[in-house]
């Protein structure tokens, strides 16, 4: 709510830390529309299974002429507005929207992120560094993080992943470009969770920062009344520390983090900002913008390393070979090769057939046998 606060426009939103059904959420919260009519001009949902909910309640209401903005988390829609209902696909864009919308601005336009050059960024890092590590405390931002890092990375694994084949074999301990949600149970049995306690997380970011692989290294610091009093003033000299020793090595960390707070929470945001910045923090308040950062630096390198070791992926092909007579393979029908060639086109036609005539059982059996 960091954008939101900032903005000095007050909004009804249905965020809440307690453990409810997605139904009583969708329920209270459009009591709480009803009964402040005359107040409300937008009303924000971000949440993944209560939004669906809500969507379905609040379609049935539209009669109520209420700019609803709602961002289905992990469930992305090509769909950007239907009557009333507003579509998001992150947090800040949700947050930016339902500003707008209560201030009576209309739906912002799009504007893309600029890329950023980070073609003078490899000469900083020592070869062979390349990988992303994100620490996080707040499970909704790392599960975002996952999200956005999918258009810069082709893999990123997780103790929560997206896909279960990049679960960690080890939560202990990360594979090439990694997330860790430190606020899973596995965490914090017999321990405070990392919004209150630094100490799991400062010893995970000097493990970190000790593999000479790391480049990146992606951290939350969530204020907020129940969080820790001073974050800033135990991962400051921690961030510090793993910079200078990562230096002495011969090797350059980034570190990237966003401060998630308002300038009511006790932990004085500006000075918790402050307080990173000195220790070489790259500071956002935004998790989208963080983890675009710490992507787009992280692809760079990664594309970079793949050169370096000759990966086919990495390797610059010249476009002349767009020039020369081009010709097409075809597998099984005979009739897509006799159709290329009947439009001028070169063909190679591979009689191909399957085994055993396609029948299943045959082919389990002659597999047996040429294994034998």
């Amino acid at each position: 709510m960091s954008l939101v606060d900032r903005s000095a426009v007050e909004l009804l939103s249905d965020l809440s830390s307690r453990k409810i059904s997605a139904e009583q959420l969708t329920r209270d919260s459009l009591e709480r529309i009803c009964s402040r009519d005359g107040e409300v001009r937008a009303f924000l949902s971000l949440d993944g299974d209560a939004a669906i909910e809500q969507a379905k309640e609040i379609d049935a209401r539209r009669a109520a002429n209420k700019p609803v903005v709602v961002d289905f988390i992990g469930h992305a829609t090509a769909l950007r507005r239907c009557d009333n209902l507003y579509f998001a696909g992150t947090f800040d864009e949700a947050a930016e929207l339902a500003v707008a919308l209560a201030a009576g601005q209309g739906q912002p336009a799009e504007d893309e992120l600029p890329e950023e050059a980070f073609t003078a960024a490899a000469g900083r890092f020592a070869p062979g560094q390349r990988y992303l590590r994100g620490l996080f405390s707040g499970g909704t931002l790392a599960y975002e993080a996952l999200l956005l890092l999918q258009g810069y990375l082709p893999a990123v694994h997780a103790n929560a992943p997206l896909d279960k084949h990049y679960r960690l074999a080890n939560s202990m301990v990360s594979q090439e470009h990694t997330i860790v949600d430190l606020g899973e149970d596995e965490f914090t049995v017999g321990r405070l969770h990392p919004m209150m306690d630094n100490d799991l997380r400062i010893r995970r970011l000097e493990q970190e920062a000790a593999d000479p692989e790391v480049a990146v290294i992606l951290l939350d610091v969530v204020l907020g009344y129940g969080a820790h009093p001073d974050p800033a003033g135990e991962l400051a000299p921690a961030i510090a520390g793993a910079v200078a020793a990562a230096a002495q090595a011969g090797r350059h960390l980034e570190v990237v983090a966003v401060v998630v707070g308002t300038e009511e929470d006790p932990q004085d945001m500006a000075g918790q900002v402050e307080r990173l910045r000195e220790a070489g923090v790259h500071v956002y308040t935004s998790n989208e913008a963080a983890v675009r950062h710490a992507g787009r630096l992280a692809r760079f390198l990664d594309a970079a390393g793949g050169a370096a070791q000759g990966a086919p992926a990495g390797a610059r092909v010249s476009l002349e070979i767009m020039n020369a007579p081009l010709a097409g393979i075809n597998v099984g029908l005979e009739s897509f090769a006799e159709s290329l060639r009947a439009q001028g086109a070169e063909a190679v036609h591979v009689d191909w057939k399957p085994p055993a005539g396609g029948n299943e059982r045959l082919m389990a059996i002659l597999a047996k046998m040429k294994g034998t």
